[in-house]
């Protein structure tokens, strides 16, 4: 085929890798990704009979159709791995196709991958890799159970002596620097030593389980947390040394059966964050921009519900990144900047949560363009922009209907979006931090639970309310009264600050945040009477910041179950859990108690 006619085929190629590439980027079903591997697999069938060169190609395609016709066509999305390995012959295609279009001349079979033989063993070792993948991910959706036979010679010389035909069939006229032999015997080799690693690494004996039968076990689980601190409270009260040893067993094995529950649903989240590479490779190009994705931390295991709730919100903030952050390169070289930009995904474990960064080096947030939009919006008055502060500016992006963009395309300008981003991650118990520099970039922290099963909280009362805090989120508690020499509170304008060891920290008074659940300045009346409180003491935002309670109870793992809107108007709650001696717990929020207290302070 002459250079320019095969130059024009893998353009062709090219365009419809990334067309396939787009459908899986979207949230179709198995049928519609069927279809548009059907198409690409005739159009590469037609190519092969002009070029033989793009065999093993279209035999890749048409081995992914064959496994998508037995699926199940008509499910409504498309599985998240299916998606992932999909993507991954998608970009192997690519990669066998990009070689021929580099100024070959016509094929000729007696030169036949005449490239640079470390390019054409790559090549090969991809094929090999996403054929085993396919076969792989069909044994494992099918249920195939898969003996493995050791010391089976039987199998060993035919069928390596076959493949070395089939090799030497695509590399017929290569210079072969070892003798036939020789490489049946280092193929031996390979196989034995692959066999090897695979029987000592991965072949653990495992068993499925239907995954409702799980769900049901994790209830019961949970069921059984709340009888055991229904125990731990009756042997407490009844103050019985044997109850309260037969609780602690049940803590011992309840606590032990829950944690390897738990580690049947944790996944490592580089499934779901390996889509970003070619999602962000596929819109620099649609945008005509040029920018790299480091991705970094695919090994953290997070809960399989948790990882399938933040799919669309990261998929929102990357291409919000792509769109909104990052300027072409022209504007980029004029600056000083890189003419490439970089896009850093970066997931990690911090004080018993999992943390997303997306970083971008991109232009940052103009924070005088979002307080424009929010007046226009009526978001704001122009008394209180001044009383905001720099992160409060940035958290306005958050509210529905307000967008920086001035162009309305497919991907934003709708004002849509980064309110739904919010509230997804706040639906699953996670927080959304943001930061950003104009001219430099911004950074984006999603932050969640390891699981949503069960929370560890600290139990304090206020009044006569029993509420709970993540103990995650507290930093210390310290016991204040009037008497106390090493800790004071002092009322400046009305408002109490804790002195401790010369830090100041300020007290965020019940009324605060819980309006008419309590009375107002119960806090100081009950601090200058001489009563004994505890001040719960968490950081935000680098900030410390105290909370009066009574006393505090307990730390124990609970149940968090949502609260009806209508007893949650403000938010101020995160859940609500059922304690063993049958009271209700109220789960701070400390983000909206934050918010509640500025309006105070």
């Amino acid at each position: 085929m002459p250079q320019s006619d095969l130059d024009t085929v893998v353009n062709a190629l090219q365009k419809d890798f990334s067309d396939v590439a787009n459908i899986l980027s979207l949230p179709v079903s198995t049928r519609h990704v069927k279809q548009g591997f059907s198409g690409l697999s005739d159009k590469l069938l037609s190519v092969v009979e002009d070029d033989p060169r793009f065999v093993t190609t279209q035999f890749l395609i048409q081995q992914t159709v064959i496994l998508l016709e037995f699926l199940e066509v008509d499910s409504t999305e498309t599985n998240e791995d299916l998606l992932v390995l999909l993507d991954s012959i998608i970009e192997t295609a690519r990669s066998e196709a990009a070689p021929y279009s580099k100024g070959d001349d016509a094929f000729d079979e007696d030169n036949a991958y005449e490239n640079e033989h470390g390019d054409n063993v790559q090549q090969k070792e991809n094929m090999v890799n996403a054929l085993n993948a396919l076969a792989i991910f069909a044994i494992d959706t099918f249920g195939i159970d898969v003996t493995l036979i050791e010391d089976a010679p039987v199998f060993d010389d035919d069928v390596l002596s076959e493949l070395d035909y089939l090799s030497s069939l695509i590399d017929s006229n290569a210079e072969h620097t070892e003798p036939h032999s020789d490489r049946i015997l280092h193929a031996k080799n390979k196989v034995k030593e692959a066999r090897e690693l695979d029987v000592q690494n991965k072949f653990e004996p495992t068993t499925k389980v239907k995954s409702h039968l799980l769900e049901h076990l994790m209830s019961y689980s949970e069921e059984l947390v709340q009888i055991r601190n229904t125990l731990a409270d009756f042997a407490e009260k009844q103050e019985s040394l044997a109850l309260t040893e037969l609780s602690n067993k049940l803590k011992t094995v309840s606590d032990g059966m829950l944690n390897d529950l738990l580690k049947t649903q944790m996944r490592p989240i580089g499934n779901l964050l390996s889509k970003y590479r070619r999602i962000v490779r596929d819109l620099s190009k649609e945008l005509g921009k040029k920018v790299d994705v480091e991705i970094v931390g695919e090994n953290i295991e997070l809960d399989s519900n948790v990882i399938d709730a933040i799919n669309e919100p990261l998929t929102h903030l990357v291409r919000n990144a792509l769109d909104h952050g990052f300027e072409t390169h022209d504007i980029r070289a004029a600056s000083g900047k890189s003419m490439v930009g970089r896009l850093l995904i970066h997931a990690y474990n911090e004080a018993g949560k999992v943390v997303i960064n997306i970083c971008d080096d991109g232009k940052g947030i103009d924070r005088e363009k979002v307080l424009s939009k929010a007046l226009s919006n009526g978001l704001i008055t122009q008394e209180s922009q001044h009383q905001l502060t720099d992160k409060e500016i940035l958290e306005l992006i958050f509210h529905p209907g307000l967008s920086t963009s001035d162009q309305v395309n497919a991907l934003s300008g709708r004002g849509v979006g980064m309110d739904a981003v919010k509230r997804k991650v706040e639906d699953i118990k996670g927080t959304i931090d943001i930061h950003s520099e104009k001219g430099l970039g911004t950074e984006i922290a999603l932050i969640f639970p390891l699981t949503m099963a069960t929370l560890k909280v600290a139990l304090f009362d206020i009044g006569n309310v029993t509420y709970a805090i993540p103990s995650s989120d507290i930093s210390n508690i310290v016991g204040i009264s009037k008497e106390e020499e090493s800790l004071s509170v002092r009322f400046d304008n009305g408002h109490p600050l804790l002195y401790q060891n010369n830090k100041v920290i300020p007290l965020i008074e019940p009324h605060e945040y819980l309006g008419e659940l309590t009375e107002k300045h119960v806090f100081r009346r009950a601090y200058q009477q001489g009563m004994r409180h505890s001040v719960v003491v968490f950081t935000h935002r680098g900030q410390q910041w105290g909370l009066p309670v009574d006393h505090v109870r307990a730390f124990l793992d609970i149940v968090i179950k949502p609260l009806d809107r209508s007893m949650n108007g403000n938010d101020v709650f995160a859940g609500a859990a059922v304690l063993g001696s049958g009271d209700l717990a109220l789960v701070m929020n400390l983000k909206k108690v934050i918010q509640f207290a500025r309006s105070y302070h």
